[in-house]
């Protein structure tokens, strides 16, 4: 590979690190010692990610990148673990997101660099939408798991197991289960889009 592009690669991956870093540092709101992770640490799990995936490459092995995931993912756990007792008990947010700034890092290197990127920017979102989604949560009842349970079933599991063809000879080959089940999915979709933004902003906000 020639080196500007290795070192456009990398270029991209602490960036992406940054970026997760700068939201958990300012979710945190405390002393930067404090953290499990933030702005600087993110960034070189990122580059570190990058060059996991370099070294597997030059090894011709996935042992090259084994060799670095392994290590990485025992030093959060240990971290993990020292935080959670200092702190008499923390979640697996932060932990969870520095593992997606590593497989990022190595989607960089790997030149899906839009993939990376989007990994990012989506941890990033869900990183800064935790007081809406907690709220979006608690307003939840059993009625809209129902409903969102019915339209996970005839979209997950019904749709995929219709065949895809007609049902004979004509004039019934236009009847084709897949496409017929489809514009169900559609239409539901529709509804349950509906009822979710009602759900979300309530019945008096717009149509």
């Amino acid at each position: 590979m020639a080196p500007p592009a290795v070192f456009y690669r990398f270029g991209a991956a602490p960036a992406i690190g940054v970026l997760i870093g700068l939201q958990r540092e300012y979710a945190y709101g405390g002393p930067e010692d404090e953290l499990f992770a933030g702005v600087r640490t993110f960034a070189l799990i990122a580059m570190l990610g990058a060059t996991a995936a370099l070294v597997s490459d030059e090894l011709a092995s996935a042992w090259g990148f084994m060799g670095i995931v392994i290590p990485v993912g025992t030093l959060v756990v240990v971290a993990h673990s020292v935080f959670a007792w200092r702190h008499h008990g923390a979640g697996l947010t932060t932990e969870m997101a520095t593992l997606l700034t590593f497989a990022a890092g190595a989607l960089c290197y790997w030149d899906y660099l839009a993939l990376a990127a989007a990994i990012g920017v989506t941890t990033t979102v869900l990183l800064s939408l935790k007081p809406e989604m907690h709220a979006f949560a608690q307003q939840i009842t059993r009625e809209d798991v129902y409903a969102t349970l019915k339209f996970a079933v005839i979209t997950a599991i019904v749709l995929p197991v219709l065949p895809n063809q007609g049902l004979g000879p004509p004039p019934f080959d236009v009847l084709n289960p897949y496409q017929i089940w489809l514009m169900v999915v559609l239409i539901s979709g529709i509804s349950f889009l509906g009822y979710v933004m009602i759900k979300a902003v309530g019945p008096k906000q717009g149509v």
